[in-house]
């Protein structure tokens, strides 16, 4: 994956509701996706390498799905393949544009005094 891509997933993150937690998990995760496509990972290993439970892992990969960062790939019934959803540089930058004007509405009415 191209350095600028990498760059444009983390910054859509950023822009999203996550948790501490989802984004340790994200980190790791990237770690090992930068030069593949898919990867296959342990929820246990990924709680012990990053100190925190199972749950936790499993939460923040759950959110991470939701918030379209990552998809999974079933591979049989009790394994899956983990990746980033494939957008193009184009359509993260929208993402982007959607997330920064969703958040600057969000605070300007949060602030606003009846």
């Amino acid at each position: 994956m191209k350095k600028a891509t990498v760059i444009k997933y983390l910054e859509y993150a950023s822009l999203c509701k996550l948790k501490a937690k989802d984004y340790k998990v994200l980190l790791f995760i990237l770690s090992e996706l930068i030069d593949l496509k898919y990867s296959s990972f342990n929820q246990n290993k990924i709680a012990e390498q990053l100190g925190l439970t199972k749950s936790d892992v499993s939460k923040s990969l759950r959110r991470l799905e939701e918030y379209q960062i990552l998809s999974f790939t079933w591979t049989s019934p009790r394994k899956k393949l983990v990746g980033f959803v494939p957008y193009s540089d184009d359509e993260l930058d929208e993402l982007i544009t959607e997330k920064v004007e969703e958040n600057v509405g969000n605070s300007f009415f949060d602030d606003w005094d009846d």
